[in-house]
Parts: structure tokens; C-alpha cells; sequence
């Protein structure tokens, strides 16, 4: 993690950018100074997606763990098991990009162990903006929408509020987040319209 810069002026100062990028590499922006959260720009391969959405709600694997960083995979596949999610290739790929995803976040942070969740709800689950009480959180959703995100400058202005696409990866500083620098972006779970199929989202925090 790159060390972060103190304000010059009496007031911290704020971090509210939010970096894009098309490959894994733009989460290691995370420490910069300024930024409050990167996204990788990720478009899901095709027969995964449609598995996905074919998947019965029922079957779809919830999970909350706290394991380190390489026991991820396993504990995704166990969850599956538990849920009676289909065995096949699509499912293997859910186990380890999941797996992928905490050993990044595991190295940006410099950590070896991670909490993580596989949240499945029909419903909205954070509806108001707020900060994580984390360092930081990475948020993937493979099925439904992105979460939403927005400046603390301006929470109730809808033309600012931007939202992480279905299947990118979004890394966003929480309220600990070490250094000198407060988190000014805010985000929140995207509005569910009734009757869809439920949303798989998956969510990895520091666990020491």
C-alpha cells in the first residue's frame, strides 16, 4: 500500500477520485493521494453471465467467512455445495474469481487474512450512502446491478451519482483507512425492481 500524503492546510484533506481502468493492475491506485476508490472496468465472459441468470434464487451460495487469504476458493465451493449450486465449469469459475479477487485485495492491503460474503438478497440491502467502518472493500456484483457511488459534496444530486458496472471490480476506502486522508465518497446497494431475480454480490473486507 503507498504511503499517503498529510494535508499543508489546518483541515485533512479529502480523498473523492475515483479511478477506472481496464485491467486488474488500476486497484494498486488505490493509495494514491486523492483517490477514494478504483474500478476495474470488467466485462464477464459471456457463458458465465448466462448461467448466472439462469440460476435458480434458491441456488445461488451465500457465505460469510473469515479465512486467510488462500482457503477463499474452498470456502466459496462449499458454500455452493451447501446451496446445491450446479456443479459445472461456470460454477468453478464463480469459486475462483472469487478466490482471485481476495488474493488481490489481500496483496493491495498487505494482509493474510480476509472476511468475506457472498450476499444474495431480492431486496435492497444498504439503501442509504454511507462509508464502510473498514479500511477499505472490495464489491463485485456477479448478478444485478453495481453498487452505487457519489461525492459527500453532493449525496442528493441524482445526475452525479455513477454506479459500478455488473461484474467490475470496485475497491473503495473505508472510514479506517490509514494515513491522513478522510473518505469523501460515498456508496450505496442500486434499487431492485420487484420481481427480479435476486442479486449475488460479493464483498471482501480486511479481516486483522
Amino acid at each position: 500500500m503507498r504511503p499517503l500524503q498529510a494535508g499543508l492546510s489546518g483541515r485533512a484533506p479529502v480523498a473523492r477520485d475515483v479511478l477506472v481502468g481496464r485491467t486488474p493492475d488500476i486497484l494498486d491506485d488505490i493509495g494514491l493521494p486523492g483517490v477514494a476508490a478504483v474500478i476495474w472496468k470488467r466485462d464477464p465472459v459471456n457463458a458465465f453471465r448466462t448461467w448466472l441468470a439462469g440460476l435458480a434464487d434458491e441456488h445461488l451460495p451465500v457465505l460469510r467467512t473469515v479465512v486467510p487469504v488462500h482457503l477463499v476458493e474452498a470456502a466459496v465451493i462449499t458454500a455452493c455445495e451447501n446451496y446445491r449450486t450446479p456443479l459445472c465449469v461456470e460454477r468453478d469459475m464463480l469459486a475462483s474469481d472469487a478466490a482471485a479477487r481476495a488474493l488481490m485485495f489481500a496483496k493491495v492491503l498487505d494482509i493474510r487474512l480476509v472476511r468475506v460474503r457472498l450476499d444474495v438478497s431480492s431486496e435492497i440491502m444498504c439503501p442509504k450512502f454511507h462509508v464502510d467502518n473498514v479500511a477499505a472493500r472490495l464489491l463485485c456484483a456477479y448478478r444485478g446491478g453495481g453498487s452505487e457511488y457519489v461525492s459527500d459534496c453532493a449525496p442528493d444530486d441524482e445526475k452525479r451519482i455513477r454506479a459500478l458496472p455488473g461484474g467490475s471490480v470496485g475497491l473503495f476506502r473505508g472510514r479506517t483507512w490509514p494515513g491522513e486522508e478522510a473518505t469523501g465518497l460515498l456508496h450505496r446497494s442500486p434499487a431492485m425492481v420487484s420481481g427480479s431475480p435476486a442479486r449475488l454480490l460479493l464483498v471482501i473486507d480486511p479481516a486483522e
